[in-house]
């Protein structure tokens, strides 16, 4: 029983999840209907998860085990889940606006600075 659930839990972890929230990324919320989203989150899952683990095996020499995979997967998950909060809250809007002030003031500040002669 607890090696089913446990077979469960991880496929759905390993080729579910990841391609699921890079769905939301890629396709608009309404642009497909919800079993094609999740036709389509098990195809993203097993592109991009084994494609990631085998880049970082050859790249950073990462050794491919359990953790490591699990511990990729959940960064392909956690990763674009996170912008997709900033994305619909105030706060990434907020970052932005507070940016762009920024970037104004500076840009007047060294302009400024660059009229006087000493």
């Amino acid at each position: 029983m607890l090696e089913g659930l446990r077979l469960f839990f991880g496929a759905l972890f390993i080729l579910f999840l990841p391609g699921f929230v890079w769905s939301f990324i890629f396709l608009n919320k309404k642009s497909i209907d919800w079993v094609a989203r999740i036709a389509i989150s098990f195809g993203l899952s097993i592109a991009i998860v084994p494609a990631t683990v085998f880049w970082l095996h050859w790249l950073l020499h990462l050794r491919i085990s359990t953790l490591n995979v699990g511990l990729i997967a959940g960064a392909l998950t956690i990763l674009p889940a996170c912008c997709l909060f900033l994305k619909r809250t105030s706060l990434w809007r907020d970052i932005i606006a507070r940016l762009r002030v920024l970037c104004r003031t500076t840009k007047a500040g060294s302009n400024s600075s660059a009229g006087h002669k000493d």
